[in-house]
């Protein structure tokens, strides 16, 4: 064997021995059961029939196999409405952003094509009834809402 040969062959077992004795796990830890993934988060979207033509659709997020938050997205010809309802234990918080479009519903391509119109933050309970005083406009799907998410996956 030449000189060479031998100093490559050398660097090559030097780097590649791990050289601290360590009883750490080389892997990350993996979750071995679909299950756990269902029972800790999941995201799941629903589209929901009756509110607009354009188009309603939520994204719905469960922790452990409950409701915990939901984005909804109420598509229309002008604007559109984003509400977001954060489930709480007796309550559930709403936060309602209405937007415009700088020109139509087809030429929307970014955020930067939508103009905050109206927010407003309120409180609702469950069977849907306003808790907040002195909200004058909001709107409210929260009943069509419930018949197309389920609050809890089994």
């Amino acid at each position: 064997m030449t000189m060479k040969t031998m100093l490559i062959s050398l660097v090559l077992a030097l780097t590649s021995c791990n050289l601290k004795d360590s009883n750490e796990p080389k892997s990350v830890k993996t979750i071995t059961k679909e299950n756990d993934v269902i029972k800790k988060d999941t995201i799941i979207t629903y589209n929901i029939d009756g509110i607009s033509s354009e188009g309603t659709e939520a994204k719905v997020i469960y922790k452990k196999q409950k409701i915990y938050e939901s984005e909804i997205n109420v598509y229309g010809e002008t604007g559109q409405v984003k509400l977001t309802y954060k489930f709480f234990s007796t309550d559930i918080e709403v936060t309602e952003n209405s937007y415009k479009y700088k020109e139509d519903l087809k030429s929307v391509n970014s955020k930067d094509d939508l103009i905050l119109s109206n927010s407003v933050k309120y409180y609702i309970d469950y069977s849907g009834k306003v808790l907040s005083k002195n909200i004058k406009k909001h709107i409210d799907i929260f009943k069509e809402f419930k018949v197309s998410v389920p609050f809890e996956l089994k």
